[in-house]
């Protein structure tokens, strides 16, 4: 189910996409989506790992600037063996403002984001003697990033 503050977050997207006048847009539209899993292991069977989903939808406004909307789901697990075991569960809605240091026109794009976001984590931690923490977290987070864009095709 989707929240009310995502509604906002992208309410405030088509808002400042419509401020820019005609000729000060880039006008594209782009979508992105990315997975990750990593997991390490450790000796006495204690081991971590992490699974991220995200998606966003940007609207690039000039040839270097995007405004974005974006979410991310995460889910971490740390089992430190005959000690603690704890689960967190993430999503982030975030409105993003995005730079692309080189242009549109480059293959090989850097990038850096700063934005804020609706964190939702619950938590859950176990420990040794079977006793187990839980808590529920809703607050503001900011969002920043750099990263590198590879094109594969252009049109």
């Amino acid at each position: 189910m989707v929240k009310p503050y995502f509604y906002r977050l992208f309410l405030g997207l088509i808002l400042v996409a419509s401020i820019f006048g005609q000729d000060a847009r880039a006008d594209y539209w782009e979508f992105s989506t990315g997975f990750n899993y990593t997991k390490s292991t450790y000796s006495g069977g204690s081991y971590t790992w992490n699974r991220r989903l995200g998606a966003s939808l940007g609207y690039n406004f000039s040839d270097s600037s995007t405004i974005e909307i974006a979410y991310q789901k995460s889910y971490e697990r740390d089992h430190y063996e005959a000690f603690e075991d704890s689960f967190y569960d993430d999503q982030v809605y975030s409105l993003n403002l995005v730079w692309s240091i080189l242009g549109r026109t480059a293959w090989i794009q850097p990038y850096t984001k700063v934005g804020i976001g609706q964190l939702n984590r619950k938590a859950e931690i176990i420990n040794s003697a079977g006793q187990t923490q839980t808590q529920d977290l809703g607050q503001i987070t900011g969002v920043l990033g750099a990263g590198l864009k590879l094109y594969l095709t252009k049109t």
